[in-house]
């Protein structure tokens, strides 16, 4: 068995490294299950329906510039932000729950004994359980990085989150390749990022036609300047 210390949890959040705020986090998904149940029928039959995802996070208040009240204050505009929840941290190959989020719900709990907390909750589209592709570091070399293992191809595509924490000057691509193999790697069409020139976020998404490989990784090639970021990746389920 491979536990995990729950105090080693990462959350990004846009351009936003948020772990420090938080101390607890739960991903959630669910499928709508639609009965076809027929007279006769000695067990119920269903079909597969719409499938939903949920994040929730709760930890404590901070107002200051860029702290998490005003991240998440921003984003009651019905806008879609790119989520990532690590476990373990964000070092490559550890489990990743991505989201295109959407936010539902920020609650701010005050108590005279305690310090003030807070408590927010996510749905979005596209939801993704996938790996860390790159943990967030400063980055300002070229670079190919070491292949990521996702146990099977995937032959409906994938997608990709991108979170960009802080820059210098920066001109900075970065590709998903994919290989059958872990030898031959090829670009995968629709898994390049827009080149870093300053702090944000951004999902990438492949056609629900494109095969990935097993082996998935980065190609990072610097023109110019730093920047600090980080990469998750999932395959297509369905």
């Amino acid at each position: 068995m491979v536990f995990i210390a729950g105090q080693k949890q990462k959350v990004l959040f846009g351009a936003f490294d948020l772990t420090q705020f938080f101390n607890t986090a739960s991903m959630s998904q669910d499928q709508n299950l639609i009965e076809t149940s027929v007279f006769g029928s000695d067990d119920a039959q269903y079909l597969a329906g719409i499938q939903t995802a949920t994040v929730g996070l709760g930890g404590f208040y901070d107002g200051a510039s860029d702290g998490v009240d005003e991240e998440f204050s921003n984003v009651f505009n019905g806008s879609e932000t790119p989520l990532t929840v690590f476990n373990g941290g964000d070092t490559a190959g550890n489990r990743a729950f991505l989201l295109n989020s959407q936010i539902q719900n920020y609650t701010i709990d005050s108590a005279v004994a305690d310090a003030v907390q807070i408590n927010s909750s996510f749905t979005g589209s596209n939801f993704g359980n996938g790996k860390s592709l790159y943990a967030l570091t400063n980055t300002s070399a070229t670079v190919t990085t070491t292949s990521v293992d996702m146990g099977a191809s995937s032959s409906i595509g994938g997608q990709a989150h991108i979170h960009v924490t802080a820059h210098g000057s920066s001109n900075i691509a970065v590709k998903i390749q994919s290989s059958a193999d872990n030898g031959s790697f090829a670009d995968v069409t629709g898994l390049g990022f827009t080149a870093i020139t300053g702090t944000g976020s951004e999902r990438k998404a492949t056609a629900s036609t494109t095969t990935v490989n097993r082996y998935v990784r980065l190609v990072i090639t610097r023109t110019s300047g730093s920047a600090t970021f980080s990469v998750a990746y999932a395959h297509n389920v369905r």
